[in-house]
């Protein structure tokens, strides 16, 4: 009899240890699993930050090129002009399906119809606006407008700033202001001469070249809050 309950407890022992062990591995596994998500929330969270890194990327290059575009185009269209003219409408509300059509004499408006750049070219990728542009003078004591400014609207101060830091040294004038998606920055008597600004986001002018890394991160360039940022570029 005793035999009988000491193979019964031996048998019992066992059990208890398989037991264990199966509850051993169970919490094994589930620490894996639990790791593994969180390996895997590391990965997609990188991804999703590469991922908007580059879109932003694509969206400046996508600027720079248009930019280049509409700078040649504006020089060529208006070089036997004498001036570069001022508009009595604005290019916001414009779309890439009735720019060509729209009763509009903004300059952007007017290179489309001329067949100098395309629609697409036009608008901005970050605030789906056409281009704002508008005449500026190129000498502070002349009335007449050599010059003309350009206005990226729609940005993030960082955006801004990466604008601003790629763009500015192939442009004669650069500063920022204030105009987010849908609005017009403030380009009334624009003057491309005179010393810089910074505290006032004024880098770069005819007269000066204070853009460098430490100005554009100064507190007075594209400080705004959200996406209600402008960089101002102005050619001769």
């Amino acid at each position: 009899m005793d035999a009988l309950f000491v193979r019964a407890g031996k048998r019992l022992d066992s059990k208890v240890k398989k037991l264990r062990e199966l509850r051993n591995q169970r919490g094994v596994t589930l620490l894996e699993i639990i790791i593994v998500l969180g390996i895997i929330g590391v990965i997609a969270a990188g991804v999703v930050l590469l991922a908007q890194r580059a879109f932003v990327n694509q969206d400046i290059s996508d600027v720079i090129n248009n930019t280049n575009s509409i700078r040649t185009a504006a020089i060529e269209a208006y070089k036997d002009q004498g001036a570069y003219p001022s508009s009595s409408n604005s290019a916001v509300g414009l779309t890439k399906a009735t720019i060509k059509t729209a009763t509009n004499d903004s300059i952007i408006a007017t290179l489309v119809k001329m067949g100098k750049i395309s629609a697409d070219e036009a608008f901005n990728g970050f605030s789906s606006d056409a281009f704002q542009m508008g005449p500026a003078r190129t000498s502070g004591n002349s009335t007449v407008n050599k010059g003309f400014v350009l206005v990226v609207n729609g940005l993030d101060t960082e955006t801004c700033r990466n604008l601003v830091s790629q763009m500015g040294p192939q442009w004669d004038y650069v500063a920022t202001t204030t105009a987010a998606a849908g609005a017009d920055a403030n380009i009334d008597d624009m003057d491309l001469t005179g010393a810089v600004n910074i505290t006032n986001g004024l880098l770069k002018t005819l007269d000066a070249d204070s853009l460098n890394p430490t100005n554009i991160v100064n507190n007075g360039v594209c400080n705004q809050s959200g996406s209600t940022n402008a960089a101002i570029f102005g050619s001769r």
